[in-house]
């Protein structure tokens, strides 16, 4: 019952070989080179085991250890391994056995080292005992302790693996997609064979790969010193010292990082998941030894980009902003979906989705671009969509880790009575358009007037939070008529394009903009008219325009006592325009209406010279773009002119109502933040904090938890921290475009250890703080529980130990090693390559650990 490596896959159903031995069967299948291999099948050992209760005690589990460990192959078994082994070339060329149990390397469970093999076997007699001593480490108490916190089931079946053993020149392991980076491709390496490596106790060479590009984006080149090596005559591996002149030289070649990341590519993309890879280098060539699944969680990469979304959000920002801009953009997403047609539950299924459309980097608001293309996905036509939501973002580099799968012939004839009805109610909503747009002003306009009759000032926090629900209910979950109109816009200027593109008009965005420009029934023209008639108002009279000049602090009032009628075109003014000013989204924005003074600022730069007199409105931009289409539109036929005129009428008018909607917006925004100033009088009133505009370091939830009775934190100390932070964010320079997470571009300086900072390696992100253990020796304390390990080294048999700490910290180490394999798949904050560390640390000492990037704070006593 011995596989060799030439089996075909129908023997793979009939006997169990665990996932070591299929990777090995598949790597060959891929086109791969691996060392020559056989197969000793779990059914082979079944005889030496008893069958275990559900819930076996350690006498149990040791017994099955024991009975593996004493267990003698059958003799024909034997046999046929013996002539197996002498077409290698066995003993002259040695072998390694290795595990293979049943469910090792798995997707969710690697078992990363913690099963034994048995290097450099040069006898028959070796090889025997080492297949017991492989299939009984099944039962180890590392591999049991692993079981349990997996809630895997206690009965191991091993299979073993015998291989041919390559004569490593050099040994690693890589990654085809590294864990830390998704981005990237990692491959590390050691001279010599890779005990060293995967066991932690050789710093090896690192080289990282660009997996889209395939450029090597930044290496490190490690001292490598000792080395493991084969010995003649002498079964396992041992140390010996690397050759002077090849410590500090890379020990593999360019060609062979090609052959690699060639490899990886090709396996990653065949087996459908990233892959962990073991590789030998003997004589210049690259040999396979095992690939199994990546078995710790991948993260997302993130791409946030605000190319666009700044010129409505720019700059630094508020908290308050933030949370509120975040919760209408998720509001406004799901009145879309609903306007499409999609199901009720289709659109709940994307909710954390449709939430997560925006995104705070460094106080800066930014498209969750991942988020923005899941919600396209909802639709059909996703490329065409793609593109045509990254140019309205103004995307400069698209993203191309977002793919649809292309749909079959039957689905898409499926999909279509679902698209016509849907095409049919979205055509119906637009007729309706002239009757509904006046409709949804008269309904703006009635909750306008209630809002700022209110007297916001003397409500109490039950009313306050009433006005908010009014809000939210009546006008932002109201919102269905401008995102029809948006989609009236969107597809009357695809068309009126297409047919400019046909009359040769190779720029027909530019064309629009000309033929349009001029138009004075535009809402956002508006308020620059009426401030030019009140600045045509205000110049005969010096006095007035000498005041307004002198800019006191009580402008508005003087304003009021020396020129009434003024004030009170002005408050007309304030009350219809005073929410449109510069930052107008942002709530912690001055705007006229908060601050009247802004106006004033406004109204000074029209009185620097004498005020132009109001004229018929004329430009000379669309006279030139009209003469032009007449020109092009002669040759054409009626139909073609017809159409073309009607269409481009529809344009301006869906423009007109684009506009004013936005009016509408930037009124709404208005209302929002003078409630939210108001809830800011209110806590200040209640000591909770110290100026109404307090309210804008707080976020949606935490003023509702406030005003309820029921906050989190204490107020005053929260806004005073999140207000110094973000004054440092204002102070960084953040490129539009930001990757979570990114790799980095070269190494970070080590901070001196009189800072009180100590960096290393960052391998699994989270924050642990509290007491260090330091084990340096395995004879030390090992009362882990609720402290931070600290180590000069780990290998696998710290898997007991790592649960019930909090972090750890591994003075020299590999980020591919099967320790810290293991501590990401428990979930534990680790970092690495720390120089000094348990000199500089001493147990009993306080710090906290940020296992993302790698710094390591020490904490007062």
């Amino acid at each position: 019952m011995i596989l060799t490596g030439a089996e075909r896959p129908a023997a793979f159903t009939r006997y169990t070989i665990g996932h070591k031995a299929h990777g090995l069967y598949r790597l060959q299948a891929a086109g791969m080179s691996v060392p020559d291999f056989l197969v000793v099948p779990a059914e082979v050992f079944d005889a030496a085991l008893h069958p275990l209760p559900s819930n076996p005690d350690e006498a149990a589990v040791a017994q099955q250890r024991q009975q593996l460990e004493q267990w003698v192959l059958p003799a024909a078994d034997q046999q046929a391994i013996t002539r197996i082994l002498a077409d290698w070339q066995f003993p002259a060329r040695p072998v390694v056995v290795r595990s293979s149990v049943a469910d090792e390397d798995g997707v969710g469970a690697s078992f990363p080292g913690l099963m034994d093999s048995f290097l450099n076997l040069t006898s028959e007699a070796a090889v025997w005992a080492a297949i017991g001593r492989c299939a009984a480490s099944a039962y180890s108490e590392r591999a049991v302790a692993y079981r349990q916190q997996k809630q895997l089931t206690l009965a191991a079946r091993p299979a073993v693996i015998i291989q041919r053993q390559v004569a490593a020149e050099a040994s690693g392991v890589l990654f085809s997609t590294f864990p830390e980076f998704p981005q990237e491709m990692a491959i590390h390496a050691v001279w010599g064979f890779g005990e060293g490596l995967v066991g932690g106790q050789l710093e090896p060479d690192e080289f990282y790969f660009d997996k889209r590009s395939g450029l090597l984006t930044r290496s490190k080149i490690a001292l490598k010193a000792e080395q493991f090596q084969q010995v003649t005559d002498v079964n396992g591996l041992q140390t010996s010292k690397v050759p002077a002149n090849q410590q500090h030289v890379a020990c593999l070649t360019p060609s062979q990082l090609t052959t690699l990341f060639e490899a990886a590519t090709a396996l990653e993309r065949a087996f459908g998941w990233p892959q962990d890879i073991e590789f030998v280098v003997e004589a210049g060539r690259v040999w396979l030894v095992q690939a199994r699944p990546i078995s710790q969680p991948i993260p997302e990469v993130v791409v946030y980009d605000n190319s666009n979304i700044q010129e409505s959000y720019c700059g630094v920002t508020t908290p308050l902003t933030f949370s509120f801009a975040q919760r209408a953009y998720a509001t406004v997403y799901r009145q879309t979906m609903r306007v499409l047609g999609l199901p009720p539950a289709r659109i709940a299924a994307h909710e954390t989705v449709v939430t997560q459309l925006l995104g705070l980097v460094k106080g800066r608001i930014y498209y969750n671009i991942n988020n923005w293309y899941r919600g396209l996905q909802l639709l059909p036509s996703f490329r065409q969509n793609k593109a045509d939501m990254e140019r309205m973002m103004g995307l400069e580099e698209p993203v191309d880790f977002v793919t649809t799968h292309e749909k079959t012939l039957r689905a898409k004839l499926a999909l279509l009575p679902g698209l016509a009805v849907n095409l049919l109610r979205l055509l119906s909503a637009f007729r309706q358009l002239k009757t509904r747009i006046p409709t949804f002003h008269q309904h703006f306009q009635a909750h306008y007037q209630r809002f700022y009759a209110l007297p916001l000032t003397t409500l109490s926090a039950e009313a306050l939070l009433h006005e908010k629900a009014q809000l939210d209910a009546n006008l932002l979950g109201n919102w269905t008529t401008p995102i029809i109109n948006d989609f009236f816009v969107m597809t009357t200027n695809g068309n009126v394009g297409r047919s400019l593109k046909k009359l040769g008009l190779t720029q027909p965005d530019d064309f629009l903009s000309r033929y349009l420009s001029g138009d004075q029934q535009v809402a956002s023209t508006l308020p620059t008219h009426r401030l030019q008639a009140l600045a045509r108002q205000a110049w005969p009279q010096a006095a007035l325009r000498e005041l307004i000049s002198s800019n006191p602090p009580d402008l508005h009032a003087q304003v009021a006592q020396l020129a009434p009628a003024f004030h009170e075109a002005v408050q007309e003014f304030i009350n219809q325009y005073g929410d449109r000013t510069v930052g107008e989204l942002k709530l912690e924005t001055a705007t006229m209406r908060v601050k009247p003074a802004v106006f004033y600022q406004y109204l000074r730069n029209f009185l620097l010279t004498p005020p132009a007199p109001a004229a018929e409105p004329a430009s000379a931009l669309h006279e030139l773009a009209e003469q032009e289409l007449a020109e092009r539109l002669a040759t054409r036929g009626r139909w073609f002119r017809w159409r073309l005129r009607t269409n481009l009428g529809k344009l301006q008018l869906a423009i007109r109502y684009r506009e004013a909607l936005r009016l509408e917006r930037t009124r709404l925004f208005g209302m929002y933040r003078a409630l939210y100033l108001a809830m800011g009088d209110y806590l200040v009133r209640q000591g909770q904090l110290t100026t109404a505009q307090d309210v804008f370091w707080l976020t949606e939830p935490e003023i509702v938890a406030a005003l309820t009775g029921s906050p989190a934190d204490a107020l005053q100390p929260l806004t005073a921290q999140r207000r110094r932070e973000f004054e440092l964010y204002a102070l960084a320079d953040v490129p539009s475009r930001v990757v979570v997470p990114s790799p980095p571009v070269t190494a970070a300086p080590v901070p001196a250890a009189d800072s009180g900072v100590l960096l290393g390696t960052g391998c699994y992100p989270g924050v642990a703080e509290g007491e260090v253990v330091v084990i340096t020796d395995p004879g030390h304390d090992l009362r882990v529980t609720g402290k931070i390990v600290c180590a000069l080294r780990t290998d696998p048999g710290w898997a007991a130990l790592f649960p019930t700490c909090r972090g750890v910290i591994i003075e020299k180490g590999s980020s591919l090693s099967h320790s810290v394999i293991l501590l990401r798949e428990l979930g534990i904050p680790t970092i690495i390559n720390v120089p000094a560390i348990t000199k500089r640390l001493t147990t009993g000492q306080r710090i906290s650990l940020n296992g993302e990037t790698g710094e390591i704070q020490l904490l007062p006593a």
